[in-house]
């Protein structure tokens, strides 16, 4: 394996050009990471960097994602040209399908651009879609630059770190005002389903589809020739046990993870070295890289395994704890750098998204019916359930929802689901409190203080509950 740097001349660039009413002016920077794999980095004055890989093969230049926006895809397809002396684009690689990593397609225009199915599935001709994504995405960065500059009067001016703080601010404000100032979607105009194989003379890509993780349209990448396998780091990461899970639940093809972590990572072609793509950009070794598939069958198998023997979730929670059968949990890399906060809630996602899957969950249900059809979906919980159908009800997912309709501002849903967590949950004081909590904010106190009442009688103890009746007892 070759880490080498090369390049180590920094080359700045002046580009007589406005992207998002910036000047550039930037240092790039390009370090083979690998054999022919180029980490090429950006560093604006005043800001951090990006960077970009760069496969650098006989037939031409094969990028891996484009960024957010236009403009930086732009900036960075500059220095890529620049830094490595060539400009012979061959293809576009789009291993994953979210605009936060392919928004700057356009940049690439006019050569091949790949990317799985369920790229287009997921955006095409859904301009609502997109326009909600880049919202999120502005919302994203502003609140990042604002969590910022709440830490900055934490350093002393002119530290390292209030320089760092400063440098992120400019950095959040930079890619929300270049969303702001126009985003224009180009999707992959090859796509596979399965694998994609792709020869570039002296290197061989072979796209493989990982399956329904966060995404639904991931790639890894294996290149034969250098035993190297390159895997977006939403999938393994030194920060994440397993496949970053998605805040909402959704189908995972688990098993097809495992397939295909083993052909690449187990039996005589497996590879020597992971490349973990799009953020961190380090190298791992195969053994590495074991630790998470080890972690991802196991728990997979344990927790198909205590389902099947009728287990509660909190039951399987734990047998299948860090102090049980997961104590191997504890020697993995992960846990040594993270420790208890960061890693066992994780633990704990990871075993739940496993047991609901194939399983009817009432919120999702309810997540995949908002804004519109929320009417609808309370009636088919309410049928579901009457019926004795196999359906899988959370009392504290079920909540969740409602508070995030009640911090949205939509009230009336939010007293909704509410309501449906009492029928469903009636000796729960919690569900009476949020319930109540969400009535009072509706305005309608005397409903308010009986739900606080009711809370409180299924609990003396919740605090919460009586100090809201002290508080309303004067508004009747």
């Amino acid at each position: 394996m070759k880490t080498k740097p090369i390049l180590q001349t920094t080359i700045i660039i002046i580009v007589c050009a406005f992207y998002g009413g910036y000047a550039d002016s930037q240092d790039f920077k390009a370090t083979e990471i690998f054999d022919k794999i180029f980490k090429v980095e950006s560093h604006q004055d005043g800001e951090d960097g990006e960077e970009q890989i760069v496969i650098a093969s006989d037939k031409g230049l094969v990028v891996l994602n484009s960024f957010s926006s236009e403009p930086t895809a732009l900036r960075l397809k500059a220095g890529i040209a620049e830094t490595l002396k060539r400009d012979d684009f061959l293809y576009l690689i789009n291993m994953v399908d979210r605009l936060d990593r392919c928004g700057g397609n356009g940049a690439y225009e006019g050569i091949p651009i790949i990317g799985h199915k369920a790229f287009l599935d997921e955006y095409q001709g859904k301009d609502d879609v997109v326009s909600a994504e880049v919202n999120d995405m502005i919302g994203m960065w502003r609140w990042k630059a604002d969590a910022a500059r709440e830490r900055l009067p934490n350093y002393e001016s002119g530290s390292e770190e209030a320089i760092g703080e400063q440098q992120w601010i400019s950095t959040c404000e930079r890619r929300a005002e270049e969303l702001e100032s126009g985003f224009s979607l180009i999707l992959p105009t090859e796509t596979y389903e399965d694998r994609m194989t792709l020869n570039l003379g002296d290197l061989t890509l072979e796209l493989i589809w990982f399956g329904k993780a966060r995404r639904d349209g991931t790639t890894v990448i294996r290149i034969p020739e250098l035993r190297l396998a390159l895997i977006p780091d939403d999938l393994l990461s030194p920060l994440h046990l397993a496949p970053h899970p998605n805040p909402r639940l959704k189908e995972l093809d688990v098993t097809r993870w495992i397939q295909v972590l083993v052909e690449l990572l187990e039996g005589d072609n497996a590879v020597d070295s992971v490349l973990l793509c799009d953020f961190l950009n380090v190298v791992w070794s195969r053994e590495r890289a074991h630790v998470h598939l080890d972690y991802i069958r196991k728990l997979w198998n344990a927790v198909r395994k205590a389902d099947a023997e009728g287990k509660s979730l909190n039951e399987i929670y734990t047998q299948l704890s860090s102090d049980n059968d997961f104590a191997f949990v504890k020697q993995m890399p992960l846990y040594g750098d993270r420790g208890d906060e960061w890693v066992l809630p994780q633990h704990n996602m990871h075993i739940r998204a496993f047991f609901l899957q194939g399983k009817t969950v009432a919120s999702v249900i309810i997540e995949n019916a908002l804004p519109d059809s929320l009417p609808t979906a309370l009636v088919k919980i309410r049928k579901l359930n009457n019926e004795g159908a196999d359906i899988y009800i959370e009392e504290a997912a079920i909540n969740a929802i409602g508070y995030n309709l009640l911090n949205s501002e939509q009230l009336a849903s939010a007293v909704k689901v509410f309501e449906l967590n009492i029928e469903l949950f009636p000796e729960s004081f919690n569900v009476y409190d949020s319930y109540a909590e969400a009535l009072m904010k509706s305005g309608d106190t005397q409903n308010a203080i009986l739900n606080y009442r009711k809370s409180l009688e299924l609990n003396p103890e919740n605090e919460n509950a009586r100090e809201m009746l002290e508080t309303l007892k004067d508004k009747i």
